[in-house]
């Protein structure tokens, strides 16, 4: 698991791929939201920056009084109805 100080800038990225393994865009969009050790969203369905195709990140500048502890993070990407979800976290210390 990724560890963080709450004066670090931590990277959230994510890349977009077919089932044949190519890169590609969802149509519609590409999400984050990011859930702190007491279950309180500290960002909610914030859109990511687009590197490229297929490749996305979004930068999360912890508080100074953040929670310590595990946080959850939730990409949805976003393709007409279909909605796909993958789950990540991290820890601030």
């Amino acid at each position: 698991m990724r560890t963080f100080q709450r004066n670090e800038t931590v990277i959230c990225s994510i890349t977009s791929k077919t089932a044949a393994g190519v890169l590609t865009d969802p149509i519609t969009s590409m999400t984050i939201t990011i859930t702190n050790p007491s279950g309180t969203a500290v960002v909610t369905a914030a859109a990511m920056t687009k590197d490229s195709t297929g490749v996305y990140h979004y930068d999360y500048q912890p508080a100074v009084d953040a929670v310590l502890g595990v946080y959850r993070i939730r990409y949805t990407a976003t393709d007409g109805a279909r909605i796909t979800i993958q789950d990540d976290d991290f820890t601030l210390e």
